[in-house]
């Protein structure tokens, strides 16, 4: 069961995606095609542990000491939550189309593709990523914006998330030329580029861009013991318990280091990560390291 903090933070971001997209389609309704996608721009943001605009959240109100209570659904930090679950949802839809991973569920339920139309999905993702950076252009204060927009769009272009896609769509078909070392450096933009974005993001909001670097040991292990556990999970349980599907062999922190091995490194990053969070005197990002190890799904 998640702590009542947890589940404030999310209904908070569920809430301030509800108002910002309905915003944004409310400001777009002369195109009526717009409406026709409404349903399926709502299902691609729906559900999730909304895990990376958590962490924003949590580093900006750490930063900048202030409580959830004191935010505005108009201030800047808004934007940004609203924007990495928009970056987030279109990555997830795209990845999960018959041309990528061709993935028919997703934690549970039908992925978008797969309930609706394959354009409406793909279209639907392209909606997600423009207005992504439609709300961070709208931060207010232009100077962070501009700070935000380079991070955010460093970890999804060429040099993130792309660049993984590339990748895992060549290792696909080329799995015999697939080092260690590509593996680490795949997962770094897959997975961690994201989480690394929100980090320094929430950061970049609160005025505190001078210790931006401190925490870059903390993200990199934080999104490895993310992707380790994602492996183990593939392997040790069924899919009526993680609600996945997995249709290629892609567990390979358990390939190169097998299962033993794999637990262990899981759990010298975990204890790294909590000493790191113990050090900002933060229990919520204690909660989240611990949540990343035991959780089932």
């Amino acid at each position: 069961m998640l702590p009542t903090w947890y589940e404030e933070y999310k209904m908070f971001i569920e809430k301030s995606i509800d108002i910002k997209l309905d915003k944004y389609i409310t400001k777009n309704n002369s195109n009526s095609w717009l409406e026709y996608f409404r349903d399926a721009i709502i299902y691609a943001t729906r559900g999730w542990k909304k895990l990376r605009a958590i962490l924003a959240l949590e580093m900006y109100l750490s930063f900048s000491k202030k409580q959830l209570s004191e935010i505005d659904f108009n201030d800047d930090i808004v934007q940004l939550l609203v924007a990495i679950e928009c970056m987030h949802a279109y990555s997830l839809v795209h990845d999960d189309l018959p041309c990528m991973d061709n993935d028919e569920y997703r934690r549970g339920q039908l992925t978008t593709w797969k309930k609706y139309w394959e354009y409406q999905a793909v279209l639907t993702g392209d909606l997600l990523n423009t207005f992504c950076f439609e709300l961070l252009s709208d931060i207010k204060n232009k100077n962070h914006a501009i700070s935000v927009l380079k991070i955010i769009s460093q970890s999804t272009g060429f040099s993130g998330m792309i660049w993984w896609q590339i990748s895992d769509m060549y290792f696909e078909e080329n799995s015999e030329n697939l080092t260690y070392s590509d593996l680490l450096e795949i997962h770094n933009k897959k997975t961690g580029a994201l989480i690394k974005a929100s980090i320094l993001s929430g950061i970049v909001l609160a005025n505190h861009e001078d210790e931006q670097d401190e925490f870059a040991s903390f993200w990199e292990k934080l999104w490895l013991a993310f992707q380790i556990k994602d492996d183990l999970l593939d392997v040790e349980w069924s899919f009526e318990e993680t609600w996945k599907s997995v249709w290629w062999e892609e567990k390979w922190f358990v390939y190169f280091l097998w299962l033993e091995k794999t637990k262990l490194e899981l759990h010298n990053l975990i204890v790294y990560c909590d000493n790191k969070a113990k050090e900002l005197q933060s229990e919520k990002l204690e909660f989240i390291v611990q949540y990343i190890e035991k959780r089932t799904k």
